[in-house]
Parts: C-alpha cells; structure tokens; sequence
C-alpha cells in the first residue's frame, strides 16, 4: 500500500487531491511546482515541506504529478527513474511519456477548484499503469479515498475526457452564456436555478435523449429565429450549433 506521497504541482487539482489525501491518513512528504507562492500556500496547507530542487527529494513511495497536460513529459524527465510516478491526465497516453519502469495514471473524473474542496468518496478514479504490480497500487490507493477505482487504458480515458468536456465544461460555458444575456437586459441570473437544478434531476434519473424538450426539439423555427435575432454574433453561433444538432437528432429523415 502506498503511504507516502510527494506532489508535484500546486494548483486545482494538486490541493484537492492533497488534502484528501493527507484526510485519507497518507503523508505528504513534500510538495513542487514553479510558482513558489502556490506551492508555499499549498506546503502550508499540507503541513509538509516546500522542495525547491526534484533532484533532492525526501523519502517517498510515489510522485504524483498534478500539472498541465504540456508538461507532464518534461517533469517525469527530471525525475529518478526507481521512482514511482503517477499523474492526473484525462488525455495524455502513457506510451507518449518517457519510458520509465513504474509509470501510471491516476486520473478522477472531476472538475476542481482550490475554493472549494471535493468529497473525493463521491468521485470516480481511472487507473492505468505500465506494469501489473504498480497498477493495483494505484488502484487500492484509489480504492481507499475515492467512490470507486477502474481500471482504463489510455483510449478509454480520452473518451471519457472528451465526454467530460461536454458534461462539465461546455455546461459551465452554457450557463455563463445564459447569465450574461440575462443581466444585459437587467434580469436576474437566479430565476434561472430551479430550472437548471430540475434539468440535472431529470438527468440522473431518465435517458437525456428522452427528456428534450424546446423550440429545437418541436422544430419550431419561429421561435428559434427570434431568439437568434435577439443574440450577439457569437453567442448566435452557438445557439445556432447547438440547435441544429438536435434537430438532426430529432428530425433527421431516415
């Protein structure tokens, strides 16, 4: 079992992850990034040391990088090849990283924010490693903190960050859209919410496909050219985007 674990990183993701596990009874050794702020923010946090130097690192049974997805490569490079090392990616396949002997993934399927800190028991882990033993590490680390660890390639993985995408950060851009057109014409965002919370109701509950409603679901034309008439140009390209996809889910001829 893994019991001691060095971060690297200090962002989103390097302070839920930490602090869950740090809850979770595993110590932080020792925590990195560029930004000495964030990481002296997060080292405080933690209660663990601020490393200034990945080749002076303290005793550990694994690395786990929380960086970028660009920079994932060039850190393993700078890193002891008889370490453990794990990072957080959705997208970027193990075989593309350079080819070290324990090598994995420990990727939860949830947005993060340092403000507010994640039950990780309600998120889903995806594990992958390059080798079997290291890999159900992996896994009965996730097992431990998380709802429920599964084992997925790196193929799998990417589709489930591209669904992800959709899911999270497509929503959120929707309903910022959404909030801006509402408060240039002087109206209140927060009539909006119980209408988005029954939307996410219905959408644990019934098949989304099932449940459309709207103007484009009806093919109402009419209606969709007037909200169209009424948008800037580009908020108009992605009413008009969006749209036309369920229409043609809706209405294409067979």
């Amino acid at each position: 079992m893994i019991n001691k674990i060095l971060i690297i990183g200090a962002g989103n993701v390097a302070t839920n992850l930490g602090l869950q596990l740090k809850e979770g009874g595993i110590e932080i050794v020792g925590c990195y990034s560029r930004s000495i702020d964030s990481t002296s923010h997060l080292a405080n946090i933690l209660h663990t040391i601020q490393l200034v130097d990945l080749q002076l690192l303290p005793d550990h049974e694994l690395i786990l990088i929380c960086v970028p997805d660009d920079n994932i490569s060039s850190v393993i490079s700078q890193l002891p090849k008889d370490s453990k090392i794990a990072y957080t990616s959705g997208t970027i396949s193990l075989q593309t990283l350079p080819n070290y002997p324990h090598l994995g993934v420990f990727y939860p399927l949830q947005t993060f924010t340092k403000e507010k800190i994640i039950d990780l028991k309600t998120v889903p882990f995806f594990i992958e490693a390059n080798n079997n033993l290291f890999e159900k590490e992996l896994y009965e680390l996730a097992k431990k903190i998380g709802k429920q660890a599964t084992v997925a390639n790196s193929e799998q993985r990417k589709q489930l960050h591209i669904a992800a995408v959709f899911v999270n950060n497509f929503t959120n851009h929707l309903v910022y859209l959404a909030k801006d057109h509402l408060e240039k014409h002087q109206l209140s965002w927060e009539n909006l919410l119980p209408l988005l919370e029954e939307t996410f109701v219905k959408i644990k509950e019934s098949n989304p496909k099932d449940i459309q409603t709207g103007p484009a679901k009806r093919n109402d034309i009419g209606v969709i050219n007037k909200h169209l008439s009424e948008l800037s140009e580009e908020t108009k390209k992605v009413y008009k985007a969006i749209t036309d996809s369920i229409i043609h889910t809706y209405h294409a001829k067979l």
